[in-house]
């Protein structure tokens, strides 16, 4: 066989030189590639940032939260939306369940969204170490400004 200058050739029946890779394996790798992505990709992603001053509790619940009030209960004080409402020391020093300074915030919030039905929920974030006391307190008063619903925000153990 005399080969000319500039050609090659691959093998039995590749007479006129070129190269035809095999598709199969590349179309193979990509569907798999596909399969891994779609799997991995959240199309939800967090509605709710917990605040970085308090570790929140684990749980097993599959529900998504929704958007809604949200009041975070850390160690050094009670806030929502970064404003701080009331210091710790002063919750945890009075004899009342009702908590002033969050019933007045309460009750601007829910003035702020009359028409919304999503402000009939509140979203507390308590500090797994934050005693129960605080957060009933918490809840009561929330439900003396209006508020109907409570959920409370917990990390999804893994």
């Amino acid at each position: 066989m005399r080969l000319k200058p500039g050609r090659f050739t691959l093998g039995a029946g590749a007479g006129d030189g070129t190269f035809k890779p095999q598709l199969t394996s590349l179309v193979d790798v990509m569907t798999i590639l596909l399969v891994f992505l779609l799997k991995s990709f959240s199309v939800e992603g967090n509605l709710v940032t917990p605040s970085d001053d308090l570790e929140l509790p684990y749980s097993t619940a599959q529900k998504p939260p929704k958007p809604t009030c949200t009041i975070e209960i850390t160690r050094n004080a009670i806030a929502s939306e970064g404003t701080i409402i009331a210091p710790m020391a002063v919750v945890a020093a009075q004899d009342s369940l009702l908590i002033g300074s969050l019933h007045e915030w309460m009750r601007l919030q829910k003035a702020r969204c009359a028409d919304s039905t999503k402000m009939q929920e509140v979203m507390i974030q308590s500090d797994r170490e934050i005693p129960f006391h605080v957060v009933k307190r918490v809840m009561y008063t929330c439900s003396k400004a209006g508020f109907r619903d409570f959920s409370v925000l917990v990390l999804e153990q893994e």
